[in-house]
């Protein structure tokens, strides 16, 4: 079959769920995935004829988009912070603010956490601690999940890109036994509103993991209440949280960073102009 005429299949069964522009960039990273063919090739070979053997993945790819599954689950794979990572379904895939939020903290702390701790909560694929501890090789990184699904797929990525980080179950909501200090903490956990769930595109909703998704519509917030308050018990005197927030709750979550006894609460905007990021500061006790 012709590639052009596989092209234009896809964008025959794909344009109820995508603009056309946004076809042809699955397709495009499809060819290169599966064929390491380049998207310029038809420019080039207009009539570049693809045999049944390299036909095949494109065409089951085809019908799983058909179906709603995003393409990192169908690839297996995401670029985040200039690593390849594994992703699967039991794992939320990491969006460009998320990489937003590990630049920020490597903006304002590359310079001072060498041989300090950090700590990833809610790690999911690994890639908040992953792309920190590429960056900070002098730091000693931690990641933490409620899920063994998703720690097996962080696992699986730290062994694949030979880092040090280590990862362990734990649940931040009810956090067990004795934790050592850290310097920094940062976390992207669950803040969407069950109720919300409606309003989401159905690749997201329907695909990736609930747990890692939705917050509780009667106190949407208790991730960062739970958190705030383990920061407060095992961050170093002067050490940092970070979080990702839901954009309607800005003001709201940094009144809790505030209420919670971080000083220096920041609120910031993602490329797109939304709240999105919080940071607060443990404070140092007055002599």
């Amino acid at each position: 079959m012709l590639l052009r005429d596989i092209r234009d299949l896809f964008r025959k069964e794909l344009e109820p769920r995508y603009p056309v522009e946004e076809i042809d960039a699955l397709f495009y990273r499809l060819l290169d995935h599966y064929l390491q063919i380049p998207r310029f090739i038809l420019g080039l070979e207009p009539r570049k004829q693809l045999t049944q053997e390299e036909e095949q993945p494109l065409f089951h790819a085809l019908s799983e988009l058909v179906g709603g599954k995003p393409l990192q689950y169908i690839t297996g794979t995401v670029s985040f912070m200039g690593m390849d990572l594994s992703v699967d379904p039991g794992v939320l895939i990491p969006r460009p603010e998320t990489e937003e939020l590990v630049r920020w903290i490597l903006e304002r702390h590359a310079g001072d956490l060498d041989g300090g701790r950090v700590l990833d909560i809610g790690t999911g694929s690994g890639c908040i601690a992953l792309g920190l501890a590429r960056n900070l090789p002098g730091t000693s990184v931690t990641g933490i999940d409620i899920s063994a699904e998703a720690l097996k797929t962080a696992g699986e990525n730290v062994e694949r890109l030979g880092l040090q980080v280590a990862f362990r179950r734990e649940n931040i909501l009810a956090p067990k036994g004795d934790w050592p200090l850290y310097d920094l903490m940062v976390s992207n956990p669950p803040y969407i509103p069950r109720s919300h769930a409606a309003g989401l595109h159905a690749h997201v909703r329907d695909q990736e993991p609930h747990e890692a998704l939705f917050a509780p519509d009667a106190d949407p917030l208790i991730f960062y209440r739970r958190i705030a308050a383990f920061g407060q018990r095992y961050l170093t005197a002067g050490g940092w949280l970070y979080v990702e927030i839901h954009e309607a709750f800005g003001q709201e979550t940094e009144t809790l960073f505030c209420k919670a006894g971080y000083e220096a609460v920041l609120l910031k905007k993602d490329i797109f102009g939304k709240d999105r990021f919080i940071c607060g500061r443990k404070p140092i006790p007055k002599p």
